[in-house]
């Protein structure tokens, strides 16, 4: 085997793609997703899925294909965090509006662009831990584990949204984390329980939207497929 194959054999070997296929893989810093780069808070996370979808536009005309990833990272056994990433580049799609773009009922939502082909919106949404009518299928193998160990997923997340799409270009990611890795004595200690309408503290609210800003500008990089410039923090 040539020293040019040798090569390229080792840089697909260590590139964050490569080293994501399987589930239950772990992985720091940013993953590849798609051709994106998605940028990861400190700490190992481990892969729950990572795939592809072959789906159409709305006039059933485009082909695309939805790169998607799951991640998740623990804590005392339980889910403390997960990320959920979807990503595409595809000539010809020009994606509409949805999403943290249209949700009014969101938690400090910043929309700089809702607009077909330019889309630039996050925010703050509470999302329901548990299993969903309509669940996404690269969802299943995160609630799959949640019914397979009692008590690893919370009741509820605490999700900042981001979406961001030019032209063909496409990232949709939601930061998750679970209230008990959040709420503290500076921020209320407040428990979020089933049913129960939620108002986080302002102090939180700051804190994730500060980290919201960082998060997005490195998303922004990983839109074409650049490493963030400095490595993201903490939300917390």
């Amino acid at each position: 085997m040539s020293v040019r194959v040798l090569l390229m054999v080792a840089m697909l070997l260590l590139s964050p793609y490569a080293q994501a296929q399987a589930p239950g893989a772990m992985v720091e810093g940013s993953l590849a997703v798609g051709n994106k780069v998605l940028p990861l808070p400190p700490g190992s996370w481990r892969v729950l899925h990572l795939g592809v979808d072959d789906l159409r536009t709305s006039d059933m005309m485009v082909p695309t294909r939805v790169h998607q990833a799951v991640l998740v990272q623990e804590r005392a056994g339980r889910a403390a965090a997960v990320i959920v990433a979807q990503a595409a580049q595809e000539i010809g799609v020009h994606w509409e509006p949805h999403g943290i773009c249209l949700n009014e009922g969101a938690i400090a939502r910043r929309v700089a662009s809702a607009v077909r082909a330019a889309l630039d919106c996050r925010g703050l949404v509470v999302v329901a831990g548990g299993r969903q009518p309509g669940l996404p299928g690269y969802l299943a193998a995160l609630y799959d584990e949640g019914q397979r160990r009692a008590g690893w997923l919370p009741p509820y997340w605490i999700s900042s949204q981001f979406l961001i799409s030019e032209t063909m270009h496409y990232l949709n990611v939601e930061y998750r984390v679970a209230p008990s890795a959040s709420m503290s004595a500076a921020t209320g200690g407040v428990t979020l329980t089933e049913g129960a309408r939620v108002s986080l503290p302002q102090a939180l609210v700051d804190q994730l939207d500060g980290w919201g800003a960082r998060a997005h500008a490195e998303l922004r990089r990983g839109l074409y497929g650049r490493q963030p410039a400095t490595p993201l923090p903490a939300p917390f």
